[in-house]
């Protein structure tokens, strides 16, 4: 599996509930033994406003939540199939960097430019500020990292050889919370 949704929540926002958003049956890759589904094709169990096969769903989709259903700060106008882009915590199964354990992606669902509008660049700041996990963007199979910056990861990774001696601190701190060390 290359990528893995994310474990059970400890924690759904009360009285959210999915409704008639089916974004993560679109957006989201399912490799599972019940399902095979690449990205960005909608599931063929799908109605379009929910699931066919919903009491013999694959445990993968009983399982993972996007992040408006677990996080009360996120208000409805970001519903998935409202903002157009999906919120998850995902690890990527193997990791190619440190970065890949645990993170914060966002998948816009229609390009880019689904980035720039406020209230997502507000969720994306959100995130980024909270500074806990790295955070990711993602459209059309490609992501990218947008925290920690490039400066930052690096002495994360390398803070004995960084150019970037001044955050050597702040990365050792990071690299902790992480659980990289």
């Amino acid at each position: 599996m290359s990528e893995s949704p994310s474990s059970p929540p400890d924690h759904l926002v009360a009285n959210r509930n999915c409704g008639s958003c089916v974004a993560c049956c679109d957006i989201l890759e399912i490799d599972d033994p019940a399902l095979r589904k690449p990205p960005h094709i909608l599931c063929p169990h799908c109605t379009g406003a929910g699931c066919r096969i919903y009491p013999a769903r694959p445990q993968t989709c009983r399982t993972w939540y996007c992040l408006w259903r677990r996080i009360e700060a996120m208000p409805e106008l970001l519903r998935p199939d409202k903002s157009r882009v999906v919120f998850s915590i995902d690890r990527r199964i193997p990791e190619r960097t440190p970065f890949e354990r645990n993170y914060v992606v966002a998948r816009a669902m229609d390009g880019l430019a689904d980035f720039e509008r406020p209230q997502i660049k507000s969720v994306l700041n959100m995130f980024i500020e909270e500074g806990s996990l790295p955070v990711w963007i993602s459209f059309g199979g490609n992501k990218r990292m947008i925290y920690p910056s490039p400066e930052f990861a690096d002495a994360i990774v390398n803070p004995r050889t960084t150019t970037r001696q001044s955050l050597v601190s702040a990365a050792l701190d990071w690299r902790k919370q992480y659980g990289m060390d």
